[in-house]
């Protein structure tokens, strides 16, 4: 009797002796194996910043390097972008466009660390932007980001591509990129990972296209 119960105590599907017993608690095994277990569940598969994940659809127009971003989805990813010579019109005017409107931001960051939200006092913001400040702004076109499909099976299930923004609802492609992905539009959903650092985009370009 205590050895079947230190038993169930590991592994709670060992057969007991007592048809009619309750059914015991979850052992140690049952806690870590198969798709709600502690590896699987919550180390594999917890939730990450930054990413997309809906249906695919095909594109011819696309370039193969391209991938078609919903502009929902876009509202919601962004890129911290720095200030420079080169860029502070466009980041001032996506300040003042806010986190609500099409190509916007949600977050000045200044060189000091401190970080405004740009839900209200977009043109006070906009106005103080100075060089080296950080704009958190909506995804926009030509930005790199990773295009993935489960299973991963090999390096070409993860690949570099350039974000195209455009109205719709599915993440799109050119046909031609399906065979590496082993992809095909009866359903199929594909995850985006946005890289946040020059490096990490440096990094995709050389390695991933």
């Amino acid at each position: 009797m205590l050895q079947f119960e230190a038993a169930q105590y590991i592994n709670s599907e060992v057969k007991t002796y007592n048809p009619q017993a309750s059914k015991p608690l979850t052992g140690f095994i049952q806690r870590i194996k198969g798709k709600q277990g502690r590896f699987r569940s919550n180390l594999s598969g917890k939730r990450a910043e930054y990413t997309g994940r809906t249906v695919i659809s095909p594109d011819p127009n696309l370039k193969i390097t391209e991938v078609a971003i919903p502009i929902h989805m876009a509202r919601i990813l962004t890129y911290p972008e720095r200030v420079t010579h080169h860029n502070i019109e466009k980041l001032r005017q996506c300040v003042k466009n806010g986190p609500d409107k099409y190509p916007g931001a949600k977050v000045v960051k200044n060189a000091g660390g401190e970080s405004w939200t740009l839900k209200v006092n977009r043109t006070k913001h906009a106005d103080e932007l100075k060089f080296g400040d950080i704009v958190e702004r909506h995804l926009e076109d030509g930005d790199i980001v990773l295009f993935n499909r489960q299973p991963s099976l090999h390096r070409m299930s993860m690949m570099c591509h350039r974000a195209r923004v455009m109205p719709w609802r599915t993440l799109r492609f050119n046909e031609s990129v399906c065979n590496p992905y082993n992809a095909d539009f009866d359903g199929d959903e594909m995850n985006l990972h946005v890289p946040q650092t020059e490096e990490a985009r440096t990094e995709a370009l050389l390695l991933m296209t």
